[in-house]
């Protein structure tokens, strides 16, 4: 193969060309501490630093979730913390008028009165709070208040708002109002009345509905008419002839018998949302199972309170005392359920931060720069360069005498 000038020049002018490309190469490596600055310097450290990136800016997304959580986690958890300080006021004002000792005068039992409407207020106030605009108790549905002016009925829904934690993992973040503010069970004011022979007399058939505020897929409320006959029942006959109705009927509420034989309503599932609500439909649900018409939450649980300290009799305020207690139990355990939440949330942000740093580590490792061996390179590559201009000046010189000749 006979080997021209021509082709000796153009050999010179591609390592030339190569040389220069290998120190603007390791000009930028050097000045940046980045090794693979475009695909062509490492298509496989390449392609794994675009999946490195995805998997970081999928957890910076997960994070910015969880910091919206958090904060949202912290607002109910205070708001649920005033809600229990009224409501231990409430207990304290009970217990106070509840002693006959202590409430000789009717200015006594009004004042008392007066600051549980006080109390009911600013239960109201807490439960409308809202967060960037959106109610804090109202379930999926924020963007209206949970409850009416006077704390009817709640109107949000019982859904949980969910976020994406990563790796398979979905945390609630809220915490719906018929969770918040109602009261799980309900009990007869006495015990069941029964005749000489220990039996429940029924002289009509007693018809009443019982709702767990829930809804069905339809969208439609869930309750169920419980029908008794006319007859003569063993309490926990009786007990138990309502509770089949109740269970037949999907709700989620369960009857049952108090030690001191009064009947007991209460819902089966603490975790599963709703309020329960009964509605007299035939008349003697009061007198003859002890049990009262109406929404069972702490606002109607402060109104029954303020109703008994105006009648200024303190055996009607002692029997609201327990009643009471369960509801500051009930609250208790949403409080736990909220501190938990926010306690998974804290860790999920942990192990996503902490992925993420060593995910950007991982990543530093593979387009990083060894700068002490790049320089060696670079000066390496740079004496070359010198040395093959050198070489290039003298066979450009032959081939300029050559011409002249």
């Amino acid at each position: 193969m006979r080997v021209t000038q021509q082709s000796i020049q153009n050999g010179w002018l591609q390592d030339i060309q190569q040389r220069l490309g290998t120190i603007d190469t390791l000009n930028r490596q050097v000045g940046s501490g980045v090794r693979v600055v475009k695909p062509s310097d490492d298509p496989a450290a390449a392609s794994r630093i675009v999946r490195l990136d995805e998997v970081v800016a999928r957890n910076e997304q997960y994070l910015k979730n969880i910091d919206e959580a958090l904060a949202r986690n912290q607002s109910t958890d205070s708001a649920l913390d005033q809600v229990y300080q009224r409501m231990v006021q409430a207990k304290s004002l009970a217990v106070e008028g509840a002693n006959s000792a202590s409430m000789a005068l009717s200015a006594s039992f009004r004042a008392l009165a007066d600051e549980v409407g006080g109390l009911k207020g600013g239960l109201l106030q807490i439960a409308g709070t809202r967060q960037e605009g959106r109610y804090l108790f109202s379930g999926t549905a924020d963007e209206r208040a949970p409850f009416g002016s006077g704390g009817g009925p709640y109107v949000g829904d019982s859904n949980q708002l969910r976020i994406n934690l990563g790796n398979g993992q979905v945390a609630a973040v809220n915490l719906p109002g018929d969770r918040a503010f109602r009261e799980t069970e309900v009990r007869g004011d006495k015990p069941l009345p029964v005749d000489g022979t220990g039996q429940v007399v029924l002289g009509a058939d007693l018809v009443f509905r019982v709702s767990d505020g829930t809804r069905s897929s339809d969208g439609t409320p869930r309750s169920v008419a419980v029908t008794v006959p006319a007859g003569n029942y063993e309490p926990s006959a009786l007990a138990k002839a309502i509770d089949d109705q109740l269970t037949a009927g999907g709700v989620n509420v369960r009857a049952g018998l108090t030690d001191t034989g009064a009947l007991r309503l209460s819902l089966a599932n603490d975790l599963q949302g709703g309020e329960m609500t009964l509605e007299d439909v035939s008349g003697g649900l009061h007198s003859t199972l002890g049990l009262t018409a109406g929404t069972k939450n702490l606002f109607g649980l402060l109104d029954d309170l303020q109703a008994a300290l105006g009648s200024e009799d303190p055996s009607q305020v002692s029997g609201l005392l327990d009643r009471l207690d369960r509801a500051l139990d009930s609250l208790g355990l949403q409080r736990g359920l909220v501190g938990t939440q926010g306690r998974n949330l804290d860790f999920a942000k942990t192990r996503l931060e902490a992925y993420n740093a060593t995910t950007d580590s991982l990543k530093s490792q593979i387009e990083g720069v060894d700068t002490v061996q790049a320089i060696t390179k670079l000066s390496t590559e740079q004496q070359a360069y010198q040395t093959a201009l050198a070489s290039g000046a003298r066979i450009l010189n032959v081939s300029i005498l050559d011409y002249l000749r």
